[in-house]
């Protein structure tokens, strides 16, 4: 399979804006399992840390908001970076945080040995998803450009403090209580993207009573009202049948009554849109399949004839990959994906689920609290 167009589309550039550095205060990363860690970190960086290569990016996922609830899946290519649950306290005016996240082919061997100086600044900002004491949930996910790269993207606001796009989860988490809050902040900023040609992101914000979405569309900041987000433009005018994502999205919004109850109910809710499910021809997840082919949805005249073509000799080759895993284990790189980690957030009683990896090594749900 060809993944250069897909990896411009995950690897979106961010900007190292750091000038004035805290000390960096943590305890040493506890293992929790294999492939996840837990760590606590008392003073960190108040600028934001990381670049493109430092990060694991955000691609095809899914977010939803149901009552007490938010969910989020995370897809990503099935490789052996750990996945790191962040704990941050609360101090010097920033809420107390936890969040979930990785480091770019940082795996278990190199965290037992000893992270780096750089990569123990950077994992504080590294999170992915995450809760913040006052019940404020933040995640995001990959998004197309809205106007697939034709207009100049100088950010939201010039003129006012920089802040790319990929570290608002950890701002505004930092510094935000309310999805009111939020949104003032965010106006407050110059919102910047990924340096990706399509690629950028838009972000799910909840709190205890009202649900965001959040979109960057011709460098002008829209949000609404709005409950499920995968990985098209939602407020988008002309949406395409095919966006990427719009499957996952339908699946959700068909099934959304059944989540909201518990964290055993939105869990049930995302697992129906883990990404292996798009190895199934029965689910007919067209977009899903043209992006692990590296191919834009735009470029495929016949889905059906597309689906056909190669379902069957990628649903065997997916049969093998999974039968590798349970022998071996995660492969270091791998042109497969899946959902790499699956969040549940309880917003009331601040827990967290975190689960990995669709279960196919651990099917534990590993609880944390804030």
């Amino acid at each position: 399979m060809k993944k250069s167009f897909l990896a411009l589309m995950v690897i979106a550039a961010i900007t190292f804006t750091g000038c004035h550095k805290e000390k960096t205060d943590f305890e040493k990363l506890t293992k929790v399992s294999g492939m996840l860690y837990e760590v606590t970190y008392d003073s960190y960086s108040s600028d934001p840390v990381g670049t493109y290569n430092e990060i694991s990016g955000d691609m095809a996922c899914s977010s939803v908001r149901n009552g007490n609830y938010h969910g989020r899946n995370f897809d990503y290519f099935m490789n052996q970076t750990s996945t790191i649950v962040v704990h941050t306290t609360a101090k010097d005016g920033r809420y107390a945080t936890i969040g979930v996240g990785r480091l770019a082919k940082v795996n278990d061997a190199m965290i037992d040995a000893g992270l780096s100086d750089r990569q123990l600044e950077i994992l504080p900002w590294a999170i992915l998803d995450g809760m913040n004491e006052k019940g404020l949930v933040v995640s995001n996910n990959v998004v197309s450009k809205g106007d697939w790269g034709e207009t100049p993207h100088t950010g939201t606001n010039p003129g006012t403090p920089e802040l790319n796009i990929m570290h608002t989860t950890r701002a505004l988490l930092d510094n935000c209580a309310t999805v009111d809050e939020a949104l003032t902040y965010l106006n407050e900023h110059n919102i910047t993207p990924f340096e990706s040609e399509y690629m950028n992101l838009h972000i799910m914000i909840s709190d205890p009573t009202e649900t965001y979405v959040v979109e960057i569309i011709n460098n002008e900041i829209v949000a609404r009202p709005q409950t499920i987000m995968t990985n098209y433009h939602v407020f988008l005018d002309d949406i395409p049948e095919h966006a990427i994502g719009v499957e996952r999205y339908n699946i959700l919004n068909e099934h959304y009554a059944e989540s909201g109850e518990s964290m055993e109910s939105m869990w049930e809710l995302m697992k129906r849109v883990s990404y292996t499910n798009s190895y199934n021809a029965e689910n007919k997840w067209y977009s899903d399949h043209a992006l692990t082919y590296g191919i834009f949805y735009s470029e495929i005249p016949q889905y059906q004839n597309f689906l056909d073509s190669i379902s069957l000799s990628e649903q065997n080759d997916w049969a093998e990959e999974k039968a590798y895993i349970k022998q071996n284990g995660f492969r270091e790189d791998t042109e497969w994906w899946d959902t790499t980690h699956n969040t549940i957030y309880d917003i009331a009683n601040k827990k967290v689920w975190v689960t990995l990896h669709e279960g196919l090594l651990d099917s534990t749900i590993h609880k944390f609290s804030l």
